[in-house]
């Protein structure tokens, strides 16, 4: 029968280990590798305890820095990402760069003094505060989180994963494979292991993207998996460029995956905010609700068909999600002529049928029926 270890002893077992960690490993330098390495596992959904951190060190926020209201309505399609920016720039760009709209993706920020120690204090405030959040709030993450800051030892040592270590990866992977391998295997033309020694050799000669690189590296087997795509999918038969082939699939699916992914997280956060919503506000936020469910449903990788210009443009996108409500909303009224072709289509479909005598309109369609017409003079009312 499995245990399973309650709040309490979650936390008695996992926060003096990570308050050690943050206490010892935690930088000013390498603060903001950790943030990143823990954001796609959703501890910080949205950005906001980023941006609780922001405003705390600047003793500051978006109503503050941006009063009057006239820009409300927008904050609130921003997530936490989105609103740092706006503080960031109302801080620290030039008053000349903010009166240019809601765009703060080319907003230069001042790099002075005052940046380089509100940058330095920003992500081991933000790390810290995702551990508050987790003792506080979701102590059975804690473990998740402890495991994950065990990886991040490596990371900090030797940063991501390159291309060097993926080939050391894929050549331990080759070795396994020659020394599972029998006499006939070795010597058989065109066998399993002669086919995977040379994609062993073709993938480490290739120069790979960050994305490509990423997405192999967390694969179990990369080899298994190039030679599943060589024999299954490929249009190849040439062991080159099915790699080739193969490596434009691996960073397509990968970043597709991430996209929806985010847009997903922004989603849902959004949604939990909803949530807590009184009734009528919750009504105010119907056509929202909807307008932002079918566009991270549309970023679905298995029914979508971005190519992966598109993907890796939206992958760099902060908030890929409210980036695409916010351009929906300017092109919104577009959805009017579609609805109007609906009314029309309706109202010819019909006056076709009055037209054809399939049809009669009934001259007074909220009175009462014959029925109820009888019965009432038959009670002696006047019709």
């Amino acid at each position: 029968m499995t245990r399973y270890k309650t709040d309490e002893q979650m936390k008695n077992e996992y926060v003096p280990k990570i308050k050690r960690f943050t206490d010892e490993r935690l930088t000013e330098e390498n603060a903001k590798r950790i943030y990143d390495f823990l954001q796609p596992y959703h501890y910080d959904k949205g950005g906001y305890l980023l941006y609780d951190a922001a405003k705390t060190i600047l003793d500051t926020d978006i109503d503050a820095e941006y009063p009057g209201g006239d820009n409300s309505d927008y904050f609130e399609t921003l997530d936490g990402y989105g609103l740092l920016k706006w503080l960031e720039a109302a801080r620290f760009a030039d008053l000349e760069q903010l009166a240019r709209g809601h765009d703060k993706s080319n907003v230069v920020i001042n790099d002075s003094p005052e940046y380089q120690e509100y940058q330095k204090s920003l992500y081991p405030a933000a790390v810290r505060g995702i551990l508050d959040k987790l003792t506080n709030k979701q102590p059975y993450l804690l473990e998740g989180f402890w495991n994950r800051l065990s990886y991040i030892e490596n990371i900090l040592c030797k940063g991501f994963p390159t291309q060097n270590d993926l080939n050391e990866k894929i050549k331990r992977e080759a070795k396994m494979v020659f020394g599972a391998a029998s006499e006939d295997d070795l010597t058989s033309f065109h066998s399993e292991v002669e086919i995977k020694s040379k994609l062993c050799d073709v993938l480490c000669d290739t120069s790979m993207t960050d994305e490509m690189v990423q997405a192999l590296y967390i694969k179990d087997d990369v080899l298994d998996d190039a030679y599943r795509f060589f024999t299954e999918e490929s249009k190849d038969n040439q062991v080159h460029l099915a790699v080739f082939e193969y490596l434009e699939k691996v960073e397509h699916d990968y970043l597709a995956e991430r996209v929806f992914d985010r847009a997903k997280l922004e989603y849902e956060d959004y949604i939990d905010r909803v949530k807590e919503m009184p009734p009528q506000k919750i009504i105010d936020e119907a056509y929202k609700i909807t307008i932002l469910y079918d566009l991270h449903i549309s970023l679905e990788p298995e029914t979508s068909d971005f190519n992966t210009e598109r993907l890796r443009a939206l992958y760099s996108l902060d908030s890929p999600l409210w980036s695409l409500y916010n351009e929906w909303q300017r092109r919104d009224w577009t959805h009017m002529d579609d609805i109007k072709d609906v009314i029309y289509d309706v109202a010819d479909e019909k006056t076709a049928e009055i037209e054809n005598g399939k049809c009669e309109i009934d001259p007074d369609p909220f009175g009462l029926d014959d029925q109820e017409d009888e019965d009432e003079l038959e009670d002696g009312q006047e019709p």
